[in-house]
């Protein structure tokens, strides 16, 4: 029988703590290396200021708040929100190694209602987790309501390539080695597969960028990496 890979919001996140151990290691595998670096691209997008505060989204193990806040005086707080228990504790402890314990806070919450007021940040991110909320539409709305006027919206996601040999290639690659790489280092397999099918079927490019105008952003641009491998896109309030 076909799995079932439609989850519910209360499956994703025991599905991210069951691969948490393992998570950042088979980032750095699955990525080839890259999404260190494309993490630190999103430094090159953040607003000006000498005092901004961040928010991340699907923060997981605080990786874009401690590329964007390490070595950066201009960002002074940064916020991460995340469902899955696990990979805040993770984070937590990375934050403290990185000596950014006063900078860099986790909290549990939900990306699609947020707790906090109306413009309370300059900069509001989320990378790799945008695909996996299950309402895409109450997300946007958050982001934008709780960012600043004239502040960005930043993200960054795992996209296809247009060329169409980089596209075949790109399938078959989601949807065989990332899935067996995933069960060989996690065991578990079933993530990897949903997490490759999520790829295959969220918008990307000029799509996602019609749909970020819709909800409001302005200057809104995309910036893909590694031949559309991944995009980051920016947008403004």
């Amino acid at each position: 029988m076909r799995e079932n890979f439609i989850l519910s919001k209360s499956d994703s996140p025991r599905m991210f703590d069951a691969i948490a151990g393992r998570y950042d290691f088979l980032n750095r595998i699955l990525s080839l290396g890259q999404d260190t670096k494309w993490r630190q691209r999103l430094r090159e997008y953040l607003p000006s200021g000498n005092s901004i505060h961040v928010l991340d989204l699907a923060c997981g193990t605080a990786d874009v708040l401690i590329a964007l806040a390490k070595n950066n005086p201009a960002v002074t707080q940064g916020v991460g929100v995340d469902l899955a228990h696990r990979m805040l504790l993770i984070g937590r402890a990375k934050i403290s190694a990185a000596g950014l314990s006063d900078k860099i806070i986790l909290q549990a919450g939900d990306a699609q209602a947020l707790q906090f007021l109306d413009e309370s940040f300059d900069c509001v991110s989320i990378a790799f987790g945008i695909r996996n909320v299950p309402d895409l539409r109450l997300c946007l709305l958050e982001m934008y309501r709780v960012s600043k006027k004239g502040g960005r919206v930043l993200i960054l996601e795992s996209s296809k390539p247009t060329h169409p040999l980089l596209l075949a290639g790109h399938w078959l690659y989601i949807n065989t080695f990332v899935p067996l790489m995933g069960f060989l280092f996690s065991g578990h397999g079933r993530a990897y597969r949903y997490l490759s099918q999520t790829i295959q079927s969220f918008p990307s490019g000029d799509r996602f960028c019609k749909i970020l105008k819709q909800f409001g952003l302005i200057n809104v641009q995309s910036y893909p990496l590694m031949g559309g491998a991944a995009t980051i896109y920016v947008g403004e309030k």
